[in-house]
This record gives C-alpha cells, sequence and structure tokens, in this order.
C-alpha cells in the first residue's frame, strides 16, 4: 500500500531533492576542477559542498524512494544519512579554513572537534543499535507529522551539536570572507564578497528550515535560499570565468564613464 503523505510533505520532498541534486552537480564540477588542478583545498571544497547538504539528503532521496517503492525511509537510515555525514562537513571546511587563515592552530582545533564529532557518532549509534529500551526518538529525534515522514524534529545531543555546527560553520566562515575582503587583489576581494553572501544563506537556511514551523511557501522560500548558499559558495571558491566576465566587464565600464 502507497504510504499517504501531506501537501506539505510532497513540497518538502520536491524542494530537498532539488536542493540535493544542485548540491551534487556543484560538487561534481568542483571535483573535476580539483582534479584538473590537483588541488586538496577544492578537493576538501567539494566534499564539504556534498556533505553540508546531507541533512536535507533524507527528505529528498526519502520523497524519492517514496515515489519507487511506496515506503518512507527506515527511521534507523534516516538518522544516518541526516546526521552522521554532517560532521565531515564541519571537519573538511575546518581543515580549509585553519589551513589558512589559522596554521599554528590547526592541529589543535581539529583533534577538539573530531573528538566531539566522535562523541556524536558513539552517542547516535548507541541510541540507533544499542540500546533498544531506551527512548530512542526522544534521544535523536521525532518525526511529529505521521503523514510528513521526511521533517523531523531533532532532540537531545543531536541538537546540540547541530546547533554547535552551525555556529562553528558561520563564524569561521564570516571570519574567512572578511580575511579575503582585506586582500588588494580584485579577484580574492569578490571570492570574499560572495562567501559572505553563501555562509549567509547558509547560517538563515539552515536555522530557518530547523527551527521555524513551515508551510508550503516559507519551505519552497528557505530551500531556495539554501539552494543559493551553494551556488554562492561555488562562485565564491572557484569564482567561474563567466562570473570574471561579468564582474570586469562592470568595472571597465565604470572606469570608461569616470
Amino acid at each position: 500500500m502507497f504510504f499517504q503523505v501531506s501537501q506539505l510533505a510532497h513540497v518538502s520532498g520536491i524542494t530537498a531533492l532539488i536542493s540535493n541534486f544542485a548540491a551534487l552537480l556543484l560538487a561534481g564540477i568542483i571535483f573535476i576542477k580539483a582534479y584538473n588542478e590537483k588541488s586538496r583545498i577544492l578537493f576538501e571544497f567539494a566534499l564539504c559542498v556534498m556533505f553540508t547538504s546531507s541533512p536535507w539528503y533524507p527528505s529528498g532521496f526519502g520523497y524519492l524512494n517514496l515515489l519507487i517503492t511506496g515506503s518512507p525511509l527506515p527511521y534507523d537510515i534516516y538518522i544516518i544519512i541526516g546526521n552522521l555525514l554532517l560532521p565531515l562537513a564541519i571537519i573538511f571546511w575546518l581543515d580549509i579554513y585553519l589551513t589558512t587563515v589559522k596554521p599554528r592552530k590547526r592541529k589543535l582545533i581539529l583533534s577538539i572537534y573530531v573528538i566531539f564529532s566522535l562523541i556524536f557518532w558513539i552517542y547516535s549509534f548507541y541510541f540507533l543499535y544499542f540500546s533498544p529500551n531506551s527512548p530512542v526518538e526522544e534521544m535523536l529525534g521525532i518525526i511529529d507529522d505521521p503523514t510528513n515522514p521526511f521533517d523531523i524534529d531533532y532532540k537531545g545531543f543531536v541538537l546540540v551539536y547541530l546547533a554547535v555546527s552551525i555556529f562553528t560553520s558561520c563564524a569561521t566562515g564570516f571570519h574567512f570572507a572578511a580575511k579575503s575582503l582585506k586582500i588588494e587583489e580584485k579577484e580574492i576581494q569578490w571570492k570574499g564578497r560572495f562567501l559572505l553572501i553563501a555562509f549567509l544563506c547558509f547560517g538563515i537556511g539552515a536555522i530557518a528550515d530547523s527551527v521555524i514551523p513551515m508551510n508550503e511557501i516559507s519551505l519552497v522560500i528557505f530551500r531556495i535560499i539554501l539552494i543559493l548558499a551553494n551556488l554562492f559558495f561555488y562562485i565564491g571558491f572557484i569564482l567561474p570565468k563567466w562570473i570574471k566576465k561579468i564582474i570586469f566587464r562592470e568595472n571597465k565600464t565604470l572606469t570608461v564613464g569616470i
């Protein structure tokens, strides 16, 4: 029997699926560029883009699974896909940030965050598989609406970890962008501007999607913001040729006009 879902669930699944494919497409483009340039930083950034979108993979690919099989994802798969890949995104991002901005503190800060992430992984796997008599959903996350299996209300240490991760990524991202804006090279300054917009969009979209009750319209708006965040991440790190042409053509036009 096909699992019955609400209209909000359909909107959530479709918008998440679009966001997932957009993130994976951009990650793929960055992987190709990283391979061609033999760049570790670009390779790690591609992984960041891929794993940063992982909290929305259960919604998008869960919806696709529903269309194919008629059933939502099992609860444990939802938690694993949605939560346990995110620490990789933060670790790779911190490595990029610390290598570039604070290389002397890289090993210490990365070690602290890796330990924090290991605790998070152990906590999650323990309640998923090794504590059958515990209130698993109250410790990890509750799907409040049975007609919307694509959105979960996270609880316990999961919620704490997600909050710390969002704050860490946005704080370091803003600092990274601000550092770029202070460099005299015009291309680096423009990268900083785009990254500032990217981290702002990501912070707004991630926080809103986590704590604000959504209807169909607001859900579409905030998912668009998340898609824009990934697009600006790509532009900010790569600054593709078509963006350069637009930016520096405008600059030349302004110079001639003056």
